[in-house]
C-alpha cells in the first residue's frame, strides 16, 4: 500500500505543484470539452433529456438534434483525448527541443484515440463478466423473494471498479507512450507494470474510493436541468481524467523511463 500511496502522491503533486502551469498546458482541451458541453446545453436540450428524465416516444428529439449533439460529443471527446496528450507531453518531454514539440501532431492525436480505442475494447470485455455477475446477483436476490440489500450490491460494485481500474492500469502505459508518438503493444504494458501489479491494486482501490466519494457527493448537488446537470457532469470527469492520467503519466515515466518516485517529474 506504500507504493500505491507513493504513485497516487507522485500524480496529485506533479498536478498541484504549479496549478496556473496545469491549467495552461490543458487549457486547449478543456476549451474543448466544456465548450461541447455548454453548446449542447445551449443547442440541443431536448436532445440530453433522454439521458436524465424519463421520455416517451413522442417526446424524443429529432434527427437533427440527435446528429448535433452527436457532433459536440465527439468534439468532446477528442478533447479529453488532447487533454491526456497534453499533459503526458508536458511531463515526459525532455531536451532543448521540448518546447516546439509540446504541440502534438495529427498523427499524434490520431495514434492515441486508436490505442484508446483499443484499450476500451479490452475494458469493454472485462465488464462483460463482472456485470453478468452482478446481474445473476441480483436475479438470484429477487427469485429468493428477498429485497436486493444495497450495501452488499455497493460492495460488489466497488469491487467491480477496483478491477476494473486495475485493468485499465495495467493496458493503459500504451497511452502515454502514443502521446510520445511510441507504438507500444497493449501486451508490452501489461508485462511492463508486472512489477507494480500488487501496488497497482492499492492504487486501484483508492480510484475507485475517490470516484465513488464524488458521485456520491455529486448526486446531492447536481441539479434538475439536463443542461447544467451535463455541464456539472463535465467538470466532474475532467477533474477525475486528469487524476487518472497523471496517474498513468507517473507509471510510464517511473516503470518505463525509471524515474524515481520521491519527487516530482522535472516539469
Amino acid at each position: 500500500m506504500q507504493n500505491a500511496m507513493a504513485i497516487i502522491a507522485h500524480a496529485l503533486r506533479m498536478l498541484v505543484v504549479d496549478p496556473a502551469t496545469t491549467f495552461r498546458v490543458v487549457l486547449p482541451a478543456l476549451v474543448m470539452v466544456m465548450g461541447s458541453a455548454i453548446a449542447s446545453a445551449a443547442l440541443v436540450p431536448d436532445a440530453l433529456r433522454p439521458f436524465y428524465v424519463k421520455t416517451a416516444p413522442e417526446d424524443l428529439p429529432g434527427l437533427s438534434s440527435a446528429l448535433i449533439l452527436l457532433l459536440l460529443g465527439l468534439v468532446g471527446l477528442i478533447g479529453y483525448a488532447l487533454m491526456a496528450i497534453l499533459w503526458h507531453r508536458h511531463v515526459l518531454l525532455n531536451g532543448p527541443e521540448r518546447d516546439n514539440a509540446l504541440k502534438p501532431g495529427k498523427g499524434i492525436v490520431m495514434g492515441y484515440l486508436w490505442r484508446g480505442i483499443i484499450v476500451g475494447l479490452v475494458q469493454f470485455m472485462v465488464v462483460v463478466p463482472i456485470a453478468i455477475v452482478m446481474a445473476a446477483a441480483g436475479g438470484a436476490s429477487l427469485a429468493g423473494g428477498t429485497p436486493p440489500n444495497l450495501v452488499v450490491f455497493a460492495l460488489i460494485g466497488f469491487l467491480a471498479g477496483v478491477v476494473f481500474i486495475w485493468v485499465a492500469l495495467r493496458i493503459s502505459v500504451v497511452l502515454p507512450a502514443a502521446a510520445l508518438g511510441t507504438a507500444m503493444p497493449v501486451g508490452a504494458s501489461w508485462q511492463a507494470t508486472q512489477p507494480a501489479s500488487q501496488s497497482l491494486w492499492g492504487v486501484a482501490a483508492i480510484l475507485a474510493g475517490l470516484n465513488a466519494a464524488v458521485s456520491l457527493a455529486s448526486t446531492l448537488v447536481m441539479p434538475e436541468a439536463p443542461g447544467a446537470r451535463l455541464v456539472l457532469e463535465s467538470m466532474i470527469y475532467v477533474i477525475e481524467g486528469l487524476i487518472f492520467i497523471s496517474v498513468l503519466t507517473t507509471l510510464y515515466g517511473h516503470l518505463i523511463e525509471h524515474r524515481p518516485l520521491d519527487v516530482p517529474t522535472a516539469l
